[in-house]
């Protein structure tokens, strides 16, 4: 069994490299192969590669970053019967660490995962194909909630709020940006063969676990083991209202609303006659347009994670 560590040196605004870097002697001295990534989803080819090469080989691939890294991470090895993913949560949201139990980012996570026992858990993920295609491991946002990521990860002003540790002050200032200018929009929804037509969706989430937006608990019931992903719908609603639900996602309140519509399913077709964004594990994910549908479905039990055995797994 082979154990490669991944390296994001950009994950919270390079903290998570310089956190790396108390251990590195360690990982040489012990001839422990790490790689450090220079662009995104440079890690996602790398280990495919890898897979497709070492066929025969058991490899687990341990995260040093956020939920950008486990995004590579899981769309990587998704799909390869003998590749591992673990998470050392260094991040700025960490919302898969919050689901997942993942490692502190400390020598003695190395120690135990350099001694890695081949023990792991199978766990869904979802592909969606669209205009671009991938997988997804805690969610996929249809709208709103993507208009804001794709700002809040463009902003060159993100990185300097990360440096006074207040990053997540971006995700405020374009909520209420998007608040004031976003426009609602009609959506038709499949969900294993039933259609919604819905009128003024702000946004539409798909969900393998409860929390997005660095710890917003949007699918509170959601499970990445129960073969069905969680669909979260909110619309026809007023600007002030959509503020309430917005914010009452940090506890899982926006459920109690009855503009919000909550659904479970297998497959899921998404259309609409106008462009809205999409965002998967808040990543860019491309956009929805017309005579374009977005289609996801969960393929369960799809990757393997190493969980932390100190958090109770």
């Amino acid at each position: 069994m082979k154990v490669i560590f991944i390296v994001n040196p950009h994950a919270k605004n390079g903290y998570a490299y310089k956190r790396f870097l108390a251990v590195k002697n360690m990982c040489e001295a012990n001839s422990i192969e790490y790689w450090v990534t220079a662009a995104p989803y440079e890690a996602v080819e790398k280990i495919r590669h890898y897979c497709e090469n070492h066929v025969h080989e058991e490899t687990l691939f341990a995260g040093i970053g956020g939920d950008g890294t486990m995004h590579e991470l899981v769309n990587a090895t998704a799909g390869f019967p003998h590749a591992f993913a673990a998470c050392i949560a260094a991040g700025s949201g960490n919302d898969f660490a919050r689901h997942f139990p993942s490692f502190p980012l400390s020598p003695e996570s190395f120690q135990e995962l350099s001694c890695w026992d081949g023990r792991n858990e199978k766990h869904d993920a979802a592909r969606f194909k669209g205009l671009k295609t991938g997988w997804f491991v805690n969610n996929l946002g249809i709208g709103f909630d993507a208009a804001v990521a794709n700002s809040s990860n463009r902003s060159g002003f993100k990185k300097w709020l990360n440096r006074i540790k207040l990053g997540k002050l971006i995700y405020v200032y374009y909520l209420i940006y998007h608040l004031i200018s976003y426009k609602p929009q009609s959506m038709k929804v499949q969900i294993d063969g039933k259609t919604m037509e819905l009128e003024k969706v702000w946004f539409i989430t798909i969900a393998n676990q409860p929390y997005y937006g660095g710890g917003m608990m949007i699918a509170p019931h959601a499970r990445s083991d129960d073969g069905l992903l969680d669909l979260t719908i909110v619309h026809q609603l007023s600007r002030l209202k959509f503020l309430t639900v917005f914010l009452s996602v940090f506890f899982g309140g926006h459920l109690r609303f009855k503009e919000v519509t909550t659904e479970q399913g297998k497959q899921i077709k998404v259309e609409t006659e106008e462009q809205a964004l999409i965002h998967a594990d808040g990543e860019f994910g491309g956009s929805l347009i017309r005579n374009h549908p977005l289609y996801v479905e969960v393929e369960p039990k799809s990757w393997s994670f190493v969980p932390s055995k100190k958090q109770g797994s």
